[in-house]
């Protein structure tokens, strides 16, 4: 890695590990990010749930046509919506990687070591060059991670957006119904 390729300048490669870190730790609050906003669609969707409720039998009185067709529509988006937010906050699958070499910085591999003894051992007797591909192979798994939460959020965000709109609709019909 080169601070200025032009004159060949190259960083140390303790100050790559450490920009690796930075990397890493801004792809998991990405992480993080998305899955504070899907808890968010999910409140949001109780809310809606929960206020349009009253109007449930409302509806079944009068016998509206429409009024059932807009709760229906809307308790469909909602149900979308709550499942495709929690599809977000739920655990993923680590993606398969070409190169699946032990790393000082994965849970799992560490977890393998079986005692501290035999992590300190691992640690201390590591290649920094190695250490460095193992902070990057990390960072490419969150990144690959965080993408797919972000696009299944998009779609919850999508369904939340005409829920609410059908909550709307619901809230102005209804009471006439």
């Amino acid at each position: 890695m080169y601070l200025d390729k032009r004159n060949q300048v190259e960083i140390e490669q303790h100050k790559q590990v450490e920009f690796a870190f930075h990397i890493l730790n801004y792809n998991q609050g990405l992480i993080q990010f998305a899955d504070g906003k899907a808890n968010a669609l999910l409140l949001i969707n109780s809310i809606f749930i929960a206020s349009i409720t009253p109007f449930i039998e409302k509806v079944s009185k009068a016998g509206a046509h429409l009024g059932t067709a807009l709760l229906l529509f809307f308790f469909i988006s909602s149900v979308v919506s709550v499942l495709m937010a929690l599809g977000v906050i739920m655990t993923r699958k680590v993606p398969d990687i070409e190169n699946k070499s032990k790393t000082l910085i994965f849970y799992g591999h560490i977890v393998d070591a079986h005692s501290p003894e035999g992590y300190i051992h691992e640690f201390s007797s590591a290649e920094v060059k190695k250490f460095r591909e193992g902070i990057l192979t990390n960072i490419f798994v969150v990144s690959q991670i965080a993408n797919t939460k972000f696009a299944i959020y998009n779609f919850a965000q999508a369904m939340t957006l005409i829920s609410c709109l059908l909550w709307i609709l619901c809230v102005i019909y209804l009471p006439f119904a």
